[in-house]
């Protein structure tokens, strides 16, 4: 297990498209803060000149801690105008839109994809008796991957913290860690359904399709399908998004409570080992 797992990583580092979907990301989380850096002032500027009217905007536009998430990628401070903004500001507004869970996905994709497309898994998966044992190692590599890819961009907002708006604070650190923390455990959870869906499909296609579409919430009109259903039967306070792990990406507020806590693992343990099951069993009895 050991041997596959190093395979794995080693395959990983040894991919063009980690380091090409890494620079990508990159340039877009700068241009990203870059863009809220300037309406951040714009709203500043407002709430100066005209400060009622500006907070009742700025209320309005942030909605509640569960609002459902917009279609689409949004990225937008939670900062009040005025207010110094924070690396935990930046780091909530990019995570919480899914920015970042999109290239991640991306990548994860690919990786899930690239052995069992070219034909090298047929080397690896007849010399282990337990082929579970290479979607887990697969799921291993992701992982780190995904830690990889949040530590750099948490390095990424406190540099643009620093550029952009001339000073560096963190905000409340114990909360920001905590925020880390979770974001990490559900971000993994979401990359390894995503590996199991490429693994069971074996389609580059079908699954990044999958995968940008619930980055950008488009499986919407489907969750309110299933609420209608399950609200007939009697649950009339359901959220189905509620219960996903990209819902629970976006719903997660800074602010986070216990019950917060504890459903977010819940949902990222139970979306795991389901998916770790799905895919090794399909797997071991599929002719490689």
């Amino acid at each position: 297990m050991l041997n596959m797992i190093k395979m794995e990583v080693y395959r990983m580092f040894h991919t063009k498209s980690a380091y090409i979907i890494m620079l990508v990301m990159v340039f877009c989380v700068l241009f990203t803060n870059y863009m809220s850096f300037d309406e951040y002032n714009a709203e500043t500027e407002a709430m100066k000149t005209a400060p009622v009217n500006a907070e009742v905007s700025y209320t309005d536009s942030q909605g509640g801690e569960n609002e459902t998430p917009n279609l689409g990628l949004t990225v937008t401070l939670p900062t009040t105008p005025g207010e110094r903004v924070t690396v935990y500001d930046l780091f909530f507004a990019n995570v919480q839109g899914k920015f970042i869970a999109l290239f991640i996905a991306i990548f994860t994709v690919i990786f899930s994809n690239a052995d069992l497309n070219s034909g090298f898994v047929k080397n690896t998966a007849g010399q282990v008796r337990n082929r579970f044992g290479l979607v887990a190692a697969k799921t291993v590599a992701v992982v780190l991957y995904t830690i990889l890819t949040l530590v750099i961009f948490t390095i990424l907002e406190v540099i643009s913290a620093r550029v952009l708006f001339g000073y560096l604070e963190w905000g409340n650190v114990g909360e920001f860690l905590s925020y880390f923390g979770i974001q990490a455990v559900l971000h993994c959870a979401f990359m390894i359904v995503l590996t199991a869906v490429s693994v069971i499909l074996r389609s580059n296609v079908l699954s990044m399709l999958l995968g940008v579409c619930l980055c950008m919430n488009l499986t919407m009109m489907l969750y309110g399908m299933v609420n209608l259903l399950i609200q007939k039967l009697g649950f009339e306070s359901f959220d189905f998004m509620a219960h996903t792990v990209t819902g629970k990406i976006s719903m997660i507020p800074m602010e986070m409570s216990g019950a917060d806590v504890r459903s977010a693992l819940i949902i990222a343990a139970a979306f795991t080992v389901c998916a770790l099951a799905l895919a090794g069993t399909v797997f071991q009895k599929r002719d490689v």
